[in-house]
């Protein structure tokens, strides 16, 4: 059940980034086409790809019967997706997404010692290793309360995310915390019977506090998956949570170059751990997928340094491309 998990989590993530700029009619088709896609690669036995169809289908007759927005109105939770990867904070109010997001970001989001001080979506971006991560804030849970107003829209936009990083605040009860996130998603219908197409992971705020380490040893025993404890007053705790970040989207990068000439080891292609040749192909222009011939490659997915490899051919993280066309 787990592979079937990751490969669906695969899958909606490459969908998400082939329609994040479409819309209306554009988009509708593009969803009727991956449902098409879904069923000619036999993935409908699988039940989790089954309800991905069906949350597919259901989106389609929301766009086709949605009513037009009013010119100029505003939706305070829609953040236009940029970057390379787009990673949501999710948590209870006061428990520290908004000054993480400070710390690590380029935003300047307002913070303070009350409730509910984020009252909007807010973007911002974090970069690491050449990988430009696009985080968003959304207000936090009040009071353990299922406020539907405020929840519908957080869940809407974690759905918009490539992964889901739960804050929790080692000060206060983290199994009461992690309970109610879980339950929350699983309302959402992004949890199914513990399992979800979505990356999750933990930051565990304000570990420097008193008996934060006794919680977190109490977290990391009741969750399977990755915590990071920081600190928002320690650099090295701020590098380690940008790691955390990069690690949870896990992209690759690949880097190019033209004959007689060195790589571009500036502007990596960022792109799925599965990616072949031919999709960076169809990256740098149209002719060379049309017209491929070969390419060489330098890196880890090959046996010697400018082997010669055909389209199909998986790459590694920092691998080298020259591409050939006839």
């Amino acid at each position: 059940m787990k592979v079937q998990y990751k490969k669906l989590g695969w899958y909606r993530i490459k969908l998400t980034r082939k329609i994040r700029n479409l819309e209306g009619k554009e988009l509708i088709d593009a969803l009727q086409s991956a449902i098409e896609d879904i069923h000619k690669k036999g993935y409908d036995k699988f039940g989790v790809f089954k309800h991905f169809v069906t949350q597919i289908e259901q989106e389609i007759q929301e766009l086709k019967f949605r009513p037009k927005a009013k010119p100029r109105e505003h939706d305070p939770f829609l953040i236009k997706r940029s970057g390379d990867g787009r990673i949501v904070l999710f948590g209870l109010s006061n428990v520290g997404k908004s000054t993480l997001m400070n710390a690590i970001t380029n935003t300047n989001v307002k913070t303070g010692n009350y409730l509910h001080t984020t009252k909007t979506a807010l973007g911002g971006t974090c970069e690491y290793n050449q990988v430009k991560i696009q985080i968003v804030d959304v207000p936090g849970f009040v009071d353990y309360r299922d406020d539907w107003m405020i929840s519908k829209q957080i869940l809407r936009v974690a759905r918009t995310c490539d992964a889901i990083l739960m804050v929790i605040d080692l000060s206060q009860n983290v199994s009461k915390q992690y309970q109610f996130l879980l339950n929350q998603l699983e309302k959402a219908n992004l949890m199914i019977d513990g399992e979800t197409m979505y990356k999750l992971g933990i930051i565990a705020s304000k570990g420097d506090l008193p008996k934060s380490k006794d919680q977190f040893i109490k977290l990391e025993q009741e969750s399977e998956y990755p915590i990071l404890p920081i600190s928002i007053i320690n650099e090295e705790s701020l590098e380690k949570a940008k790691k955390f970040l990069f690690d949870m989207l896990d992209v690759i990068r690949i880097f190019t170059k033209s004959p007689n000439k060195k790589p571009d080891l500036e502007h990596p292609i960022i792109c799925d751990y599965d990616t072949t040749v031919e999709y960076i192909s169809s990256k740098i222009h149209k002719d060379f997928l049309t017209r491929f011939h070969h390419a060489k490659v330098w890196g880890n997915s090959v046996d010697f340094d400018g082997q010669h490899v055909g389209k199909d051919h998986v790459l590694s993280d920092l691998d080298v491309v020259e591409l050939f066309k006839t």
